[in-house]
């Protein structure tokens, strides 16, 4: 058998292994397992507390608990800015653009508990006398 062939008869091979997985696995949202869609879970599936500082600091910019929701949709959590390794609820640090505006947000992370504080929402370039 030539180089050629043995080329051919892998890369046939290949192409049929990635169609099969592509047919089996294509609807499957596959983020969920990384560590950032770990935490967004834990904090979109837990019942939700609202800190006195980060109600004021709602009032402040004026958004609702929907609001709230809708800029966690579109959110990334910064490891390196996060409490991770805090026990027995690490805090996680989430930045988000939502309607043009950049907002960051601290969550207080208790899986045990299955409860997710909210700790502070900032806007940037707003101060809030809270």
């Amino acid at each position: 058998m030539t180089f050629g062939r043995r080329l051919r008869t892998y890369l046939v091979g290949v192409g049929l292994g990635l169609l099969m997985v592509y047919i089996f696995f294509g609807d499957r949202d596959l983020t969920t397992w990384t560590p950032e869609g770990r935490v967004l879970i834990a904090i979109d599936s837990s019942t939700h507390i609202i800190s006195d500082l980060a109600k004021c600091q709602m009032q402040c910019l004026v958004l609702s608990d929907s609001s709230i929701y809708k800029i966690q949709e579109v959110a990334d959590v910064i490891f390196s800015e996060s409490s991770t390794q805090k026990k027995p609820c690490p805090i996680y640090k989430i930045k988000s653009t939502w309607k043009e505006e950049k907002y960051s947000l601290t969550w207080e992370v208790c899986e045990f508990d299955e409860v997710v504080t909210l700790n502070s929402i900032l806007k940037e370039g707003t101060e809030c006398g809270c």
